[in-house]
């Protein structure tokens, strides 16, 4: 045989049994990288919640919309780092504190009051820094009834 009908054949079956079984594996593995199931999707399940707030804070929120009478804006849930202007050190640190309702000036969008809803142990430092910068800070009590006449009294002031 001659040595160049060798190297074809060798060629043929270089390309038949190694070429293109590499590139259908490519191929096969590319297809099964792009078309399959998000890993993060699979298993963290997303759940809308039935109620946005418990019974108790609802009635709360409620209560102090009528109280406010439309000249303030109620926003609940704020975080810190959106109230106050901070240096990176800082707006990292306080990013997870969140502030339970913020009461708004309804026309010049001015933070005028605080009110931390059942009294958490994160909220004690907060008092100097909204006394530091004139904000009303009311910190309620879940044993201590509300008292709507109080709340006006504060924002009178």
């Amino acid at each position: 045989m001659n040595t160049s009908v060798i190297l074809s054949y060798a060629f043929m079956y270089f390309v038949l049994f190694v070429a293109v079984p590499f590139v259908f594996v490519m191929f096969v593995m590319t297809c099964i990288k792009f078309f399959r199931a998000d890993p993060d999707a699979v298993h963290h399940e997303m759940k809308l919640k039935p109620e946005l707030f418990d019974k108790q804070s609802f009635n709360f929120f409620k209560s102090l919309k009528t109280v406010v009478e439309g000249k303030y804006d109620v926003c609940c849930n704020v975080p810190l780092d959106t109230v106050f202007d901070m240096d990176q050190h800082d707006a990292d640190l306080s990013h997870e504190c969140r502030l339970d309702y913020v009461l708004i000036d309804h026309d010049s969008s001015e933070v005028k009051m605080v009110i931390s809803d059942f009294g958490k142990e994160t909220n004690s430092p907060l008092k100097k820094l909204f006394s530091k910068f004139n904000i009303g800070f009311i910190e309620m009590n879940q044993h201590k009834q509300w008292d709507p006449q109080s709340l006006k009294q504060a924002l009178a002031v």
